[in-house]
C-alpha cells in the first residue's frame, strides 16, 4: 500500500542461527519488516503484503567463523538436520552471502523512517544477537534500546487473562506459512497480533 509508505512506526526482525548462544553464535540469515499498527483495524494487512514488505539477507558463515570468531554449536546443527529439506537448503552457502559487517547499514537503510518500536519474538535472543554482532563489527546499535519490544508479551497481553498458544496460525494461512524462514516468521507474528486486535475490537 504505497499510501502508507514512510509512516510505518514499527520494525520487526528475526535471525536464523547456528547457535543458541547469542553472545558469540554464528547467524545464517536475517529478515526485517516495517509496519504500522494503526492499520490493523482501518486497513488490515494481507499475509502476502507483509511478505512483500520484508527485507532479507543471508550471511557468510565461514567468514563469521574465520574473521569474527563466531561459533557453531553441534546441538543446533543436529536440530537443523532434523528439519525438512526446504529448511536445510537455506543453510547452504550462496555466492551472494554477505558479511555480518553489512548488517548495520542494511538495518539503517531499511528501517522505518518514523520508527518508534522494534519487535522481536524473544528479547533475550534476537536483540542480544544484534548487540553482539554490532560489537563484533564495530558498529553502534541500529536502534534505541528503549524501543525494543517482544511479540510474545504483546500477544499474551492482548488476550489476558486468557491463555493462548503464541505460535498459533490464523485461519486460512496454514498452507502459506514456511517454517524456519525469517521472512515468514516476522510476517506471521504481525498477522497473529492483527488477528487478535481485530477480534477484540469486533466486540
Amino acid at each position: 500500500m504505497s499510501g502508507f509508505k514512510g509512516i510505518d512506526t514499527a520494525t520487526i526482525y528475526d535471525f536464523e542461527t547456528l547457535s543458541q548462544n547469542p553472545v558469540d553464535g554464528a547467524v545464517v540469515s536475517f529478515a526485517m519488516m516495517n509496519f504500522d499498527p494503526n492499520r490493523f483495524e482501518s486497513m488490515p494487512y494481507t499475509y502476502q503484503e507483509l511478505l512483500d514488505k520484508t527485507h532479507y539477507m543471508k550471511f557468510d558463515v565461514e567468514d563469521q567463523v574465520n574473521n569474527y570468531n563466531r561459533k557453531i554449536e553441534k546441538d543446533t546443527l543436529e536440530w537443523w538436520s532434523k528439519q525438512n529439506k526446504e529448511a536445510q537448503a537455506k543453510l547452504a552457502p550462496r555466492n551472494d552471502d554477505r558479511s555480518i559487517a553489512d548488517l548495520y547499514d542494511f538495518f539503517v537503510v531499511n528501517k522505518g523512517t518514523n520508527l518508534k518500536k522494534v519487535y522481536t519474538r524473544r528479547n533475550t535472543f534476537d536483540p542480544v544477537f544484534m548487540t553482539s554482532l554490532m560489537k563484533a563489527t564495530g558498529n553502534p546499535e541500529p536502534y534505541a534500546w528503549w524501543d525494543v519490544r517482544d511479540t510474545i508479551s504483546y500477544i499474551e497481553g492482548l488476550v489476558h487473562p486468557q491463555e493462548i498458544k503464541t505460535n498459533f496460525i490464523p485461519e486460512g494461512l496454514e498452507e502459506h506459512f514456511v517454517v524456519h524462514d525469517p521472512c515468514h516468521d516476522i510476517a506471521m507474528d504481525v498477522m497473529r497480533i492483527q488477528t487478535i486486535v481485530q477480534a477484540i475490537t469486533a466486540f
